[in-house]
């Protein structure tokens, strides 16, 4: 091999494959592969890359456990060596010569972003060019990698908060469906209890049971599916930020004549990042807690026990317990909800007390087997929706 390409071989592997500059404190992991001590905590540090997805190599992604990582002294000596050189990771061997010309490169051409000699900026593809020595631009260019860095910085900051806002919602979605899934198990103990006072159920209501928990069961699998790749997306992200903002700040740092190369490439691929933003998500639960297969096993078990009730869902949705459930359409949301019993007309009607008393619903000729019982549920609370107490008032108003 050419001695040139060797060394370069050698400068390569004494980088790190996250910021790309020479290996400090370099550590080992079980994989084989080796980073900067910091890099690698840091990137472990992206939110959510170990609490949801367990710690890996960021190059093959093999598991790594964390207590594992080995100080790899032999390998800090190698990048002292090769520091003393006067090398550096991607800059070659060729020195500030020209090699067609064996003059000093010290001229850089700003259409094309290239270091050269004044041979080249003489040549007829640079004669129209604007062709400055490169102590001319050098300031011009920090500027720009500063500005480069802070957009970079933005964009890794917000995807950090993206980050987190998937995994509260997961966490959340999580709550949800836990307690829909105890929603519909208490449910359909309460209907067992029920029915069982007036013969035995039987299969039909397990199976109704087994219907609405599998049907839960998979709305909460194809959601998690699609979270997870929301946050998967997210963490590749962070990543790519993580790796080329280490590259502008160690360029930053060069001499000018390598902090110049390939400058503009660099350049551009930094201002035109964009931070793709997850594919929206709806959490919003399909498998209802009242399955509708129920209301023929009533009718089936339960003759003529029946119940007039009226419910909000979803916050803004107002329904009457009917067989047919209808939407009701209420102009202003009601507080105060009143109940008003005809007892010879067999009527139960409910009015919006807080929208002065206007009708809600009414439930005519409701027949009357015997005693006649109020019943008051706020349902179940879903994280911090639906906490508000259930408060019972008597006529004049007072609680």
């Amino acid at each position: 091999m050419d001695p040139s390409a060797l060394m370069e071989a050698v400068v390569e592997e004494v980088a790190c494959p996250i910021c790309m500059t020479f290996l400090k404190e370099p550590v080992s992991i079980d994989c084989g592969h080796s980073f900067c001590h910091s890099c690698l905590s840091g990137l472990w540090e992206v939110p959510g890359e170990s609490q949801n997805w367990g710690y890996s190599c960021p190059l093959c992604r093999a598991p790594i456990q964390p207590r594992n990582l080995r100080p790899n002294w032999q390998l800090a000596n190698v990048v002292e060596k090769v520091r003393r050189l006067g090398l550096h990771p991607g800059m070659g061997l060729r020195g500030d010569v020209c090699e067609p010309h064996r003059e000093q490169l010290k001229m850089f051409c700003k259409e094309d972003g290239l270091i050269m000699c004044e041979a080249c900026s003489r040549s007829p593809e640079h004669q129209a060019h604007n062709v400055v020595p490169m102590e001319d631009v050098a300031w011009d260019y920090k500027w720009k990698l500063h500005e480069a860095l802070e957009h970079l910085r933005k964009e890794q900051e917000e995807a950090w908060k993206l980050e987190v806002g998937e995994r509260k919602r997961t966490a959340n979605w999580k709550i949800q469906v836990e307690t829909r899934k105890q929603s519909i198990i208490w449910e359909f103990e309460k209907y067992r209890r029920l029915l069982k006072k007036k013969q035995p159920p039987g299969r039909r209501l397990e199976v109704e049971a087994a219907a609405a928990l599998a049907s839960l069961e998979q709305e909460e699998g194809e959601t998690m599916q699609k979270l997870e790749l929301n946050h998967e997306a997210l963490i590749q992200q962070s990543r790519v930020l993580w790796r080329m903002i280490a590259e502008l700040e160690e360029r930053s740092q060069r001499p000018i004549r390598w902090m110049l190369q390939g400058i503009q490439e660099v350049l551009n691929r930094s201002k035109s990042w964009r931070l793709q933003r997850p594919e929206p998500v709806s959490l919003e639960l399909k498998t209802d807690c009242r399955v509708l297969g129920l209301r023929e096993i009533l009718k089936t078990y339960a003759g003529n026990e029946r119940r007039a009730e009226l419910r909000l869902r979803k916050g803004s949705e107002y329904r009457a317990g009917t067989d047919e459930y209808p939407l009701l359409s209420l102009p202003v949301p009601p507080r105060r909800v009143g109940v008003f019993l005809d007892y010879e007309a067999h009527d139960i009607s409910f009015y919006n007390v807080t929208d002065n008393g206007s009708h809600i619903f009414t439930f005519p000729h409701y027949p009357f087997p015997g005693r006649l019982l109020p019943y008051f549920s706020p349902c179940y609370s879903i994280g911090a929706n639906n906490t508000a107490p259930l408060a019972i008032c008597s006529l004049d108003g007072e609680d």
